[in-house]
């Protein structure tokens, strides 16, 4: 593997780091509709707007979602679609193999 494909890889895992927790996944589902607010994402999420606003900072900073400041309030939304459409495939996929563990162990009893 060249050092090109490398970097690239180390990138990936930076970026899926940063998403490894269900409070940023949320983000991203609720991003994925549409721009929103601090507030509009604490409310969607159920915790703080501290909270909130700590979960979008490395996500911001790995430029998983991008800040538009509008008057006084900022809203944010996915730097790229791409982002929403690859997450909600890995929960396709975590749904259809819990569908078959299920099927497998229900076959069993």
């Amino acid at each position: 593997m060249n050092e090109e494909n490398y970097r690239m890889y180390e990138l990936q895992a930076e970026i899926l780091s940063t998403l490894a927790n269900p409070k940023r996944l949320q983000i991203i589902k609720l991003l994925g509709e549409g721009e929103k607010t601090v507030s509009e994402l604490a409310l969607g999420l159920n915790i703080s707007l501290q909270n909130t606003s700590q979960h979008l900072r490395p996500m911001k900073d790995r430029g998983v979602v991008i800040a538009k400041r509008e008057g006084q309030a900022i809203r944010y939304s996915l730097s790229n679609a791409v982002f929403s459409k690859c997450c909600s495939l890995v929960r396709e996929a975590i749904i259809e193999e819990a569908s078959k563990r299920s099927e497998f162990v229900q076959s069993r009893i």
